[in-house]
């Protein structure tokens, strides 16, 4: 089942952090980005922020895996991460907390071929 505003338990978190200009249904609920992304046939097929500066004021933003995530498994299947034991796999949001880089140099939530 996909996520939506009133079901992410991140929602809140996710919409103050989100670099993504547009005003689409997915912004603020990662994983429904990721999802939509991997899947386009349209480049660039990626979900990435490389190149977008992070706000500083949201480097403070709690890394904490949400407990009560109902997209969970859905995410496991769809997520391209070869790291297999990260405690992160499946949780998007948590994830591009964690790789989103100040500098905006790392290839966050990446899905590129």
């Amino acid at each position: 089942m996909a996520a939506t505003a009133t079901t992410c338990t991140n929602y809140e978190l996710n919409l103050k952090m989100c670099p993504c200009t547009s005003d689409c249904e997915r912004r603020g609920i990662c994983c429904e980005c990721m999802n939509f992304h991997m899947h386009s046939t349209q480049w660039p097929r990626s979900a990435c922020m490389r190149g977008t500066p992070r706000p500083a004021s949201t480097l403070d933003f709690p890394l904490a895996i949400p407990a009560d995530c109902a997209s969970h498994p859905r995410n496991l299947e769809m997520c391209p991460c070869t790291y297999d034991t990260c405690e992160r796999r499946g949780f998007c949001c948590a994830c591009v907390r964690n790789h989103w880089k100040e500098d905006a140099s790392s290839a966050t939530a990446c899905m590129r071929d």
